[in-house]
């Protein structure tokens, strides 16, 4: 894989249903945090940088752990998703406090990243090795001149749905060549007694297959797609009817960019179970899928011993 290839954290969300910063929450079996299982990932699959997107409130917590941990085996940076950080001159709205969304989020990573890049939450577990074979696959087809964006493609049942709680998915569209037609956001989805359901965007019930396909917000990005989202992005802020809740979200925004043609995304199939962390009872489950993994063989005992030894093999 191209060195060049650059591991993109979001990790600037407000954690308000956790009710702490869960991007700094310890799962792991010696007290690691979910970022650095990607971190691990990514850097077996061969990438040479990692840049978060952070929020001023966080930002020298969270990298004060991340250059602890990891930054002797990978170069660590990051930027801030500020309010006023708006192209096309624009300014925010009297008022505003919430985030603009995890489309303006990856936007904010224009000014850091030249390079195709991955994209991850800082608060998700994508599966055992998921992120470095996700990066793999992605980084072949670039090196073989693909010029697509990607897309991890997960089975529904395969991502943390659960009976207690609802998550947010992205249900995905596929087009017959494995391109991504459309996504569909689809609310508090969960188990019940008649199968999986969740709500549309006007609160009507949906009924989902335990196998559809949907995203989990890992994806390899060209570096055109900012571009594509900063022209994306001015049309939204033009057209806000709630200026201080609309979003900009990315499943929303690319889904519009393959509508116009202006970008193609390829899915890439996985077969890891994923896991997360949105309310607090999720420690559990995910401490428990954690330690599996890591009596599997797929992780080591202490991440931070791993990345020890990768920086002392680092050339100077």
């Amino acid at each position: 894989m191209s060195r060049g290839l650059t591991l993109a954290i979001l990790a600037a969300g407000r954690s308000a249903r956790f009710g702490r910063p869960k991007t700094l929450e310890p799962v792991g079996p010696a007290g690691e945090v979910l970022f650095e299982y990607a971190i691990c990932d990514a850097v077996r699959a061969g990438c040479g940088k990692v840049v978060f997107v952070t929020s001023a409130d966080w930002n020298d917590q969270l990298m004060s752990r991340a250059a602890e941990q990891a930054g002797g085996a990978v170069p660590v940076d990051s930027v801030i998703q500020s309010l006023d950080d708006l192209p096309g001159g624009a300014a925010p709205p009297a008022g505003r406090a919430k985030p603009w969304g995890t489309g303006h989020a990856v936007l904010a990573l224009r000014r850091k990243i030249e390079e195709p890049f991955l994209v991850v939450n800082a608060d998700d577990f994508y599966g055992a090795r998921a992120v470095e074979s996700f990066g793999r696959q992605a980084a072949d087809r670039l090196a073989r001149g693909d010029d697509s964006h990607f897309l991890a493609a997960y089975e529904l049942h395969r991502t943390g749905v659960s009976r207690s709680s609802g998550v947010n998915r992205g249900i995905l569209t596929v087009r017959a060549d494995s391109t991504l037609e459309g996504i569909d956001e689809v609310y508090d989805v969960r188990e019940t007694d008649s199968g999986l359901v969740g709500r549309g965007r006007e609160g009507e019930a949906r009924s989902l297959a335990p196998d559809c396909p949907c995203s989990m917000n890992l994806w390899a990005f060209q570096p055109s797609i900012f571009g594509l989202l900063e022209a994306a992005f001015v049309d939204f802020h033009a057209r806000l009817d709630d200026p201080l809740q609309n979003e900009f979200l990315l499943s929303e925004t690319v889904g519009q960019l393959i509508d116009a043609r202006s970008a193609r995304v390829r899915l890439l199939p996985m077969t890891q179970n994923t896991a997360g962390l949105t309310y607090p009872g999720d420690l559990p489950p995910v401490a428990s899928t954690l330690r599996q993994c890591v009596e599997a063989g797929d992780y080591p005992d202490d991440l931070g011993d791993w990345f020890a030894d990768r920086a002392s093999r680092r050339p100077a």
